[in-house]
């Protein structure tokens, strides 16, 4: 999974681009609660280049605060929707084996 996360995280960030946020975030988090945990130790340079980079976004001066809070909105928003995932993938326990 992580390499279908870094095939999204290649793209330029962009506010236009949500779906590459999106997809990146639940690719990695798969990659992680199905996977291998520290797959998730590979998603740090991805979450700082959307949080901090500009990439293909033109930002002036005067308006790069709410710039970054629409960011920060927006990757808090996937990684909810991606803990979704681990809520949903937590094993049952069978009602045999319940004391």
């Amino acid at each position: 999974m992580s390499m279908i996360a870094f095939s999204y995280a290649l793209d330029p960030p962009s506010f236009k681009n949500s779906h590459r946020t999106l997809m990146a975030t639940l690719s990695f988090a798969t990659g992680g609660i199905v996977g291998w945990p520290f797959a998730l130790a590979l998603a740090f340079p991805f979450v700082l280049e959307e949080l901090f980079v500009y990439g293909a976004d033109r930002v002036p001066p005067v308006t790069r605060l709410s710039w970054l809070l629409k960011r920060w909105k927006r990757l808090l928003g996937a990684g909810m929707v991606a803990s979704l995932l681990f809520v949903n993938h937590t094993p049952s326990i069978p009602q045999s084996v319940r004391i």
